[in-house]
């Protein structure tokens, strides 16, 4: 698996268990809020609409419960909305403490502020006017409208409606206990705002939400106020008419609801007449804002720690995982810069910082080879300079102090020698140029063919005079894209060290093909041969397998390298073969090429220099 692939794994893995970590704590804290506030709403939701509906019924209007759904907000968690029918907002406890309006519950409660009718009437209501009869008690037909006119006085009814000086007992009709309830309500409402007048304006409610709805202590504190109300509903004859009409309804013909079932209803718009109270819904929700993260608990804080920890550890590791190999390898190349050659990295795996470790190793060894070959140049320069130096510097001495006599014999040797330091100073430019680029080469198409006959035929004299056959075997029309001079060079080399190195009555045979895309030359020698070891060093600067024999024929040791460099350059490659006591065969293998010429020649046949001896 490559390092990219593992880095993008791991932080795919660190990434996808943070995001599932607090998809997960989301999820969870949401569900636990939604099931907190679904048991907020089961608990309270009764209470809160009771509780409203109280306010209503005490005050008779809804100016000032805004102070009551703040404290019920408070006291049940809730988010709390008071909304009249027509879509008036009559107070929001997330308004009201400051913060955003959060998400509440789409189906409403419906509360309209208004007294019940006393459970006593409406048992006497389901004994007086069953369901299943519309009969007035002790008649054997349906009401009329004549049978439930109102009385002539209400004086009876409405007499002392606070209960201050006692209650008629002759108020036996349910009918006219329902009146007398509702006339009670309005009473208490008119007195509640004689109490609020003599408070300086204080907001006053009912004392008790059963009739007479004053309580004691209000009647005791505020008797002017208990009979001004009483007065004036007994007054209102047009009103108590109204509620006669309104209550009576439900013992029409034609009604068609049951008159237990209407009793209620027809009360409370009595009663609602007499507060001129509408109805509201209240909306519930669960309450928003920095307030509620406190009620997260100890298990979110826990969650939300333990995705940092986690977030932390994995992005630590990954960068462990980057750097230290990142680390090592910035140290390593500090060290190489500073001449510690023998400086590697460990390399694990076959990731892609594993591949750079590999290819820094690679770069120290090379390095560190280049020093060595460097050092070894420099050591074979001295090594070479200084024998025939020491010759020249020795002969000059002793002919200056005359203790060798001048002869011409010697004069030649001087110069043999002078002339053996100038090839190696020429071979050592030329090798210089070429490791660094700056050999020159003037490339043409020539005949591959061509080239090696003439140059062969240079070397004939020297092949003869050591006892060594030469052979060339050739097709012509083998082209090639290259520097004639240089290729001359390298063939030069080649044949020097075949002849060199092959004793007499041994052969050297030279031959030139044409093959897939390549044009192949051979220089094969029947001398001593090399072993493996001397294969993998005859390239090398100044490597001779004879050293004793190489330095009585003049050689520099630097022509196989720098034929090795010339042909490299031109895109080819040169070979060694050999065993040892068998001989040697040096392949040179360069880009072939075609232009009008070749192909004006056309095919030719082999030369007639000779069979291969082999």
């Amino acid at each position: 698996m490559s390092f990219r692939l593992r880095i993008f794994l791991l932080v795919m893995l660190v990434a996808t268990t943070a995001i599932g970590a607090t998809a997960w704590l989301t999820l969870s804290l949401t569900s636990r809020e939604v099931a907190r506030a679904d048991r907020a709403l089961e608990q309270h939701e009764r209470r809160i609409t009771e509780t409203i509906n109280e306010y209503g019924v005490r005050h008779g209007r809804w100016t000032g419960v805004d102070r009551t759904v703040l404290e019920l907000a408070r006291t049940t968690g809730l988010h709390i909305q008071v909304v009249t029918v027509q879509g008036q907002r009559l107070a929001d406890s997330d308004t009201l403490a400051g913060r955003p309006a959060g998400p509440l519950q789409s189906v409403p409660v419906t509360v309209s502020g208004l007294p019940t009718l006393h459970p006593a009437i409406a048992r006497a209501m389901r004994v007086a006017y069953p369901e299943d009869s519309l009969l007035l008690p002790g008649a054997d037909r349906a009401p009329t409208r004549r049978d439930l006119a109102p009385p002539p006085e209400f004086g009876s009814i409405t007499h002392d409606l606070l209960g201050l000086g006692g209650t008629d007992p002759q108020l036996r009709s349910p009918l006219t206990q329902m009146v007398r309830q509702a006339a009670q309500y309005r009473a208490a409402l008119v007195a509640t705002r004689c109490i609020a007048r003599m408070n300086s304006g204080a907001p006053a409610g009912l004392g008790t939400v059963d009739p007479p709805y004053l309580s004691a202590q209000q009647l005791d504190a505020y008797p002017n106020c208990a009979i001004g109300g009483t007065t004036q509903v007994t007054w209102d004859q047009e009103w108590l008419r109204y509620v006669w009409e309104t209550v009576t309804r439900c013992l029409e013909p034609l009604q068609r609801e049951t008159p237990p079932n209407c009793a209620e209803s027809a009360f409370q718009e009595a009663a609602g007449n007499a507060s001129a109270i509408v109805a509201v819904e209240i909306y519930l929700g669960a309450q928003t804002g920095a307030d509620r993260l406190t009620e997260l608990g100890q298990g979110a804080m826990f969650g939300a720690a333990g995705l940092i920890a986690v977030a932390f550890l994995g992005t630590a590791w990954i960068a462990r995982r980057v750097s230290r190999p990142v680390h090592r390898l910035t140290m390593a190349s500090f060290l190489l810069a500073s001449g510690d050659l023998e400086v590697r990295v460990p390399t694990a795996g076959n990731d892609e910082l594993a591949q750079l470790s590999a290819s820094f190793n690679t770069m120290a060894e090379a390095v560190q080879r280049s020093e060595e070959r460097q050092r070894r140049l420099i050591a074979d320069v001295a090594h070479e300079m200084r024998t025939p130096l020491s010759n020249l510097r020795g002969y000059l001495e002793g002919l200056s102090d005359g203790v060798v006599e001048p002869s011409r014999e010697l004069f030649a040797s001087l110069h043999e020698e002078t002339l053996l330091q100038g090839r190696i100073l020429d071979d050592l430019q030329v090798l210089a140029l070429a490791e660094s680029g700056d050999l020159g080469y003037a490339r043409a198409p020539l005949d591959l063919a061509e080239l090696v006959a003439a140059a062969c035929t240079a070397h004939r004299a020297v092949a003869a005079e050591q006892g060594v056959a030469l052979t060339v075997d050739t097709l012509d029309g083998v082209w090639v894209s290259a520097d004639p001079d240089r290729i001359r060079q390298v063939l030069g080399n080649l044949l020097s060290n075949a002849i060199r190195y092959t004793d007499a009555e041994g052969h050297v045979l030279v031959k030139v093909r044409a093959e897939v895309g390549e044009a192949v030359l051979t220089v094969r020698d029947t001398g001593m041969g090399m072993t493996p070891h001397d294969q993998a060093r005859v390239f090398d600067r100044f490597w001779r397998a004879d050293p004793a024999r190489q330095r009585a024929t003049g050689g520099s040791g630097l022509g196989l390298t720098i034929a090795h460099r010339i042909v490299s350059d031109h895109g080819g490659r040169i070979e060694v073969d050999s065993m040892p006591a068998k001989g040697t065969t040096f392949t040179v293998r360069l880009p072939l090429v075609r232009n009008w010429w070749a192909d004006a020649i056309g095919p030719a046949a082999p030369s007639a220099a000779g069979p291969d001896p082999r």
